[in-house]
């Protein structure tokens, strides 16, 4: 069969083959299956409940491309309204034809629906259908020079934090890179980890001029090169050898899209914030208060950006267990068949209800796992589940407390 394919979906043709190779089976909408751990697949699906239909999930946006390649159905501003109703948790990718863990099929080693989605919305994005109109906001915010960021917030609040910490060096060669939503919006979480980084005796770097890393706009549909290379000459200007961050969306964007964007690597080694807590913990760094009678027990919820999109399971649950007094539980669906909380894929910005709905769900997985705290590694979950337990009310929060894992160690220094 010749398949003859619209010229113009630059992004959409270099993915034929993955969108060809869709079988239709559905498991990516409906699979449930204890022997390898699936409960259910797409939070936009589940949340949408009777709503949904096929375009909401893998399958059905596969069939639509598959159109769309042929040239039966056109780009529209319709479409993407669509489109952008999707975390890009990529836990479609997990389940394709997965159902039986005897049966691997070899096209469910090499389909990345989440490059697959951002492959059409950059196509949406050239042919004018979209930023969709919250996401047009984001992306001229960040790269406005005076703001730098996705909230809109000036350029100077970004570093108010940094006033507390005088001894902060402005060159080195570890440097940790602030992104956007810890600085602007979970400031005392920030101001946590850099006190427990002092009392480790660690000394860091941080700019006063980085821009946002730019994983907003790339979710979206808009590449920023631009903002890469400015951030990439930033760090090299300041010594950097280890760049860290404690966000997961500005540790895969730097690690994965930064040397893929620019075709190489970086001259610097990128880490997540946990790994820099395991290696203090490991070496005894970190003067914990003496261990309390009572053991907590503490669930980890996996970020899309840190798990599925990085394969970074484990760190942040050896940071979790070497805490005193604190004992690790697993939720139902944990790892690389996490529930997703919502936010990322632009979901938060422009439909902050539906992410408020996914979040309330993996909230409840969180209290029946018995935990008495959900901790996670990510300030963009944090702040959406955070969102989602506020409208919860006073029963939930009776039940469990949310707290990120930096505040978690250091409320037991």
């Amino acid at each position: 069969m010749v398949i003859e394919i619209m010229t113009e979906l630059e992004n959409l043709k270099k993915e034929w083959e993955s969108i060809f190779s869709c079988m239709g089976c559905g498991e990516c909408g409906f699979a449930i299956n204890p022997m390898v751990g699936i409960d259910l697949t797409c939070p936009v699906k589940e949340a949408l409940g009777e709503e949904a239909f096929e375009i909401h999930f893998s399958r059905g946006r596969m069939s639509v491309l598959k159109s769309i390649l042929e040239g039966s159905i056109p780009l529209s501003k319709e479409l993407a309204e669509f489109v952008y109703q999707c975390t890009e948790c990529g836990n479609c990718t997990e389940t394709c034809h997965q159902s039986d863990e005897n049966v691997v099929l070899n096209i469910s080693k090499w389909i990345d629906h989440c490059k697959v989605w951002n492959a059409l919305r950059k196509d949406l994005v050239d042919a004018g259908f979209a930023p969709l109109e919250r996401h047009e906001s984001l992306i001229e915010w960040m790269n406005n020079e005076n703001m730098k960021n996705p909230y809109g917030e000036q350029q100077v609040k970004k570093y108010e934090w940094i006033s507390a910490f005088p001894n902060i060096k402005e060159k080195g060669e570890l440097i940790f890179f602030g992104g956007c939503t810890m600085p602007l919006r979970q400031e005392n979480t920030l101001k946590n980890m850099m006190k427990i980084l002092q009392v480790a005796g660690i000394e860091v770097a941080v700019s006063r001029d980085e821009w946002c890393c730019g994983s907003i706009g790339l979710r979206i549909g808009k590449s920023g090169e631009e903002i890469i290379k400015r951030n990439v000459d930033l760090l090299n200007k300041m010594g950097a050898k280890t760049v860290f961050t404690a966000c997961a969306g500005c540790y895969r964007t730097l690690k994965k899209d930064y040397p893929e964007i620019l075709g190489e690597e970086l001259p610097f080694e990128v880490k997540h914030i946990t790994e820099i807590l395991i290696d203090l913990l490991n070496n005894d760094k970190i003067p914990f208060k003496p261990p309390e009678d009572e053991e907590l027990k503490v669930t980890y919820h996996d970020p899309c950006h840190l798990g599925r999109h990085m394969d970074f399971y484990e760190i942040p649950r050896n940071v979790i267990e070497k805490i005193p007094s604190v004992k690790l539980i697993e939720m139902k669906r944990n790892r690389n068949h996490a529930w997703c909380c919502g936010a990322g894929g632009g979901v938060k910005s422009q439909y902050p209800d539906m992410a408020k709905d996914i979040s309330k769900e993996r909230i409840k997985e969180a209290i029946e796992s018995g935990a008495d705290i959900l901790t996670t590694s990510c300030p963009f979950c944090i702040g959406n589940l955070k969102d989602a337990y506020d409208e919860m009310g006073q029963e939930v929060k009776e039940k469990i407390f949310l707290i990120d894992i930096i505040d978690l160690i250091a409320s037991k220094i």
